[in-house]
């Protein structure tokens, strides 16, 4: 376990930058408790909550994933083995971190719970700066080197949402066709039935010639019954002397 590694053997220490660096290395004796709206963390008593649960998450994560499967009652007890006063103290003096503190009282950070404290807001300053997975890979490392860190639950490709089908390409017409007309909301009126065509020319003139030598009138009258949609006709064939 990352308990007793020494010095050589730990894992690399994630860095961190800028303003948040400084105040991390400054114990909290020379800063002020208010909330600065103007940084990112607020202030160290932030950063250090956000670090303990964080830390405390990850390690039990690292012991979950596992195999075989610990009992319930084992992930915590093995939780507050990694998480006790005596590896965080280890820790926060082999990486250098209990070295680079600012303060005025050195002898403060040999007390348990400023350890504690300040491991803390280091671990809050790069979930902060780095993101979960980048502290998952150093604190996984730390609780069990002999595995590589577990990924971050729902940062897999299956837990991404459904991509969204894209449009259809548009239809593109020339200048010499003409797109086609939309389909009608309504369907059109029937059309007019028009009467039924004249006897045959052959037959009519035949018929006309006839009429014409014996002197006779003739008028056609059309006439149509029944429905509009399927009308009949009749035509009758007025002769007049």
């Amino acid at each position: 376990m990352a308990m007793n590694n020494v010095k050589h053997s730990l894992p690399p220490l994630p860095p961190i930058q800028g303003d948040l660096m400084l105040d991390v290395y400054t114990h909290r004796s020379m800063l002020g408790n208010d909330v600065d709206e103007n940084t990112v963390h607020g202030n160290t008593e932030r950063l250090a909550e956000l670090g303990s649960s964080v830390l405390s998450m990850l390690v039990v994560y690292t012991l979950y994933s596992e195999k075989p499967m610990l009992p319930a009652h084992d992930l915590k007890v093995r939780q507050a083995d990694v998480l006790s006063d005596k590896n965080i103290g280890d820790w926060f003096s082999l990486y250098g971190i209990k070295a680079k503190i600012r303060c005025t009282d050195r002898s403060v950070l040999d007390r348990p719970e400023e350890a504690r404290f300040l491991f803390n807001s280091y671990v809050g300053a790069v979930y902060t700066q780095k993101g979960l997975q980048e502290v998952m890979n150093w604190i996984g490392r730390l609780v069990n080197p002999a595995s590589e860190p577990p990924a971050v639950p729902g940062d897999t490709i299956n837990n991404q949402p459904a991509a969204t089908p894209p449009p259809p390409p548009p239809t593109y017409y020339s200048q010499s066709q003409p797109p086609p007309p939309p389909p009608p909301s309504i369907a059109p009126p029937p059309m007019p039935s028009m009467p039924p065509p004249a006897p045959s020319q052959g037959v009519l003139a035949i018929f006309n010639q006839t009429c014409m030598q014996r002197g006779l009138t003739v008028e056609w009258k059309p006439e149509m019954t029944g429905p509009p949609h399927n009308p009949r006709w009749e035509v009758k064939c007025i002769g007049k002397l």
